[in-house]
């Protein structure tokens, strides 16, 4: 049995080696020189188990040509980092492509998930190796050239789009590492349906501070974000490498910046690069829009909204904008918003990207926004393309420019063929706090210029495009957070503006008195203030002391006890005016008991630094002592000072009373006697009657009256 089984075994052992040595025949290794190999030639890089780490960093730092088109051939550098404290032996650069087109955005999501360790990475089209072994800590740039005949993508009219790329780090034949992207497939076809990008840059914060505040905003100043490499200037580079980028501007930024120091370079070059682009001035000091919409402060978005209307005029604003566009301050966007936006003078509301999102790709950017106070037009960004250009390491920490360029330009094929009933028009709007990077940005505009299926487009375009029917997910129940000023502080904010703009009215000089309350009063509702809730408590209790502080000039002085003997009489208050304008004022008086009645007096117009006696009529019904509050008002009855009270005695006489009562009785009866005797009229024993003389007895006329000389 022995030697049956050791014959046995080397037969099986040569079956074995014969069927080896042939598939090595049949497959030879991929090149291992810079360029690639034919697709008929092409194996599979082999997948590592589960238990294998990625010990290699992979970087795809470039793909050339963005687009590639039939004859060309494609181009692929990446960078391979070794993340271990082992040496890498043998690395190798390996491109991969998977020809299948993906169909959805999900497609893509699917692709770009797929494990390091998974099967699917697409066919190996060419290998490049290191030129030595990679030592832990470094890392070696390679590049990968696929001929154009080894691509092997049909040129045909409807093959046109994303394919998955990937890059494979091996050691030797095992992967060590992988990152995926895509080529982007280009046929002659002229016949490309095409999507729209607008973007929007917001031109906002640091948080506002009234002048004279000693409480300091949180994060960087002003003159630190417009310095070189900051967030204000990449603004900047990033609105100069598109003429179709839209600029939303925080008019209160440039107002600041102008003031003087480093940012008014900053601030002339801003408005230099506005021209001829669209510019949307957000309300003074970007205000937060869920505190408003959740304290009814309706009063304050039109306050911020004027100020903003008021700098362009006055040219603190020198941008030619739009303000007509309000700006979502997320991260999620409720329908009390909505309905706020609705009130105002707004019709665009530019959502948060996760509001309102819809299956599958046919959803635009552009919708509609239903509120009971009338319709709004919602603009919705894209959430992966705006990730992609404010933060790509949040989708990918490898991220690349060439990486998230083929991305974009991937999503937005996908858009593209799903745009059958129209042009496609999405939008990307950058975060308030985002920092992107402007070459980044710029290498992205590009792209999509230079895609068959993708441009650039202003916001006009978008505004003016059709709205999508998509069926969409509610708006948030609330957008409320720990962090949403607390709407008892912005109502405290709305009364000590209502109050000091109904103080001024009273006087001659009203925007003298009001200059910068607006601008105060709106500086703790700056979205920015978010960031420190603290803080901005601290604040609002410093901005409505330094208002309140304003409604001081005008007194009204503290009277003594009254005593009042008769039912009519007057109270006569002293008025004092330290304003440097006159004022025109009331005083209202209110009793506490109802034996006593009052009137408010007339107008009375103190002079500047002047005093003045306003008379107030009182009559007493009754004997009694009454407590008497008097306020010094406005025309329309606002208070202007603080209340004083005093006592009055009031003790009418009998004969007052009575001469009172008397007279109206008599008057009764005479009005009574005189009706009844009209309505009784003349009888035989009222009128008429006889009287005796020399002539005879004659009658009288009526009511004693002579007779005529033709009765005699």
């Amino acid at each position: 049995m022995a030697p049956r089984l050791r014959r046995s075994a080397s037969g099986l052992l040569a079956v074995l080696v014969t069927l080896l040595a042939l598939a090595g025949l049949a497959a030879p290794a991929a090149s291992v020189v810079p360029g690639a190999v034919p697709a008929s030639r092409t194996t599979p890089t082999p997948s590592p188990t589960a238990a294998d780490a990625s010990p290699v960093r992979v970087q795809i730092t470039e793909v050339t040509p963005a687009v590639l088109r039939p004859g060309e051939d494609l181009v692929v550098r990446a960078r391979l980092t070794n993340t271990t404290g082992d040496e890498i032996a043998d690395p190798r650069a390996v491109v991969q492509l998977e020809r299948i087109r993906p169909s959805t955005r999900a497609d893509l999501q699917t692709w770009l998930d797929e494990p390091v360790d998974s099967s699917r990475s697409g066919r190996s089209l060419a290998t490049v190796p290191a030129e030595a072994p990679l030592a832990p800590g470094a890392s070696v740039e390679l590049e990968v050239t696929v001929p154009a005949d080894a691509v092997g993508l049909l040129d045909r009219p409807d093959t046109w789009g994303a394919r998955g790329l990937a890059v494979a780090a091996t050691d030797g034949r095992r992967r060590v590492g992988l990152q995926r992207s895509f080529v982007l497939w280009a046929t002659e076809s002229d016949d490309v349906a095409q999507a729209r990008v607008s973007l929007l840059v917001p031109v906002v914060g640091p948080a506002a501070v009234p002048s004279g505040s000693e409480v300091t905003p949180p994060g960087p100043t002003l003159t630190e974000l417009v310095q070189p490499g900051r967030r204000l200037d990449d603004a900047l580079q990033i609105a100069r490498s598109s003429a179709d980028v839209a600029l939303v501007v925080d008019p209160a930024l440039v107002a600041s910046a102008r003031a003087g120091g480093d940012a008014s370079d900053w601030a002339n070059a801003l408005s230099a690069a506005a021209v001829g682009r669209d510019v949307v001035a957000l309300p003074w000091s970007d205000p937060d829009l869920t505190a408003l919409a959740h304290a009814d402060a309706d009063g304050l978005l039109d306050a911020a909204v004027q100020a903003s209307a008021t700098a362009a005029v006055e040219g603190a604003r020198p941008l030619a904008a739009r303000s007509d566009v309000l700006w979502s301050s997320g991260p999620t966007t409720d329908q009390a918003t909505v309905d706020l936006a609705a009130r105002s003078s707004a019709s665009v509301l530019v959502l948060a990207p996760d509001d309102l999102r819809a299956d599958g790709d046919v959803a635009g950017a552009r919708t509609t926004l239903e509120s009971p106070a009338g319709n709004v037009v919602g603009l919705v960004p894209d959430a992966t393309l705006t990730t992609l250009l404010a933060d790509p390491q949040q989708l990918d920490p490898d991220a690349t420019t060439a990486t998230v360029v083929q991305r974009v330009l991937a999503e937005l094929s996908v858009l593209a063929r799903g745009s059958g009933e129209g042009l496609q028009h999405v939008l990307v709007a950058l975060p308030r706090e985002a920092d992107p990077d402007p070459a980044l940005v710029g290498a992205v505009l590009a792209g999509v210029q230079g895609a068959p299926w993708s441009r650039t487009a202003p916001l006009t375009a978008l505004l003016g495009s059709r709205g999508d029917d998509a069926d969409r997910a509610p708006l948030a129940a609330t957008a409320v957070t720990a962090d949403t000023l607390d709407p008892a502080a912005v109502g405290r904010l709305a009364v000590t503006r209502d109050a000091t703009i109904a103080f001024a009215g009273v006087t001659d000089d009203a925007p003298s008195l009001l200059a910068g309350v607006d601008a105060d009063v709106l500086a703790p509702l700056a979205t920015g203030w978010r960031k420190d809730p603290v803080r901005r408590l601290v604040l609002v209790d410093a901005v409505v002391a330094q208002v309140d502080a304003r409604r001081v000039g005008l007194t009204l002085a503290q009277t003594s006890s009254r005593n009042i003997i008769s039912a009519d009489s007057e109270v006569r208050f002293s008025v004092r005016n330290d304003l440097p304008a006159a004022a025109s004022v009331r005083v209202q008086t209110t009793p506490r008991k109802a034996c006593l009645r009052t009137e408010p007096s007339a107008t009375v117009v103190v002079p500047a630094g002047g005093e003045e006696v306003v008379p107030v009529a009182v009559h007493a019904i009754a004997n009694c002592e009454v407590v008497v509050e008097a306020v010094l008002t406005s025309v329309d009855g606002a208070p202007l000072a603080a209340p004083v009270s005093f006592v009055v005695r009031a003790s009418p006489t009998i004969e007052s009373v009575g001469t009172a009562v008397v007279g109206v009785l008599l008057a009764v009866g005479l009005v009574l006697g005189v009706v009844r005797t009209v309505r009784r009229g003349q009888s035989a024993r009222r009128g008429a009657r006889r009287v005796h003389d020399d002539a005879g007895t004659r009658p009288l006329p009526v009511l004693g009256g002579t007779r005529d000389e033709d009765d005699a």
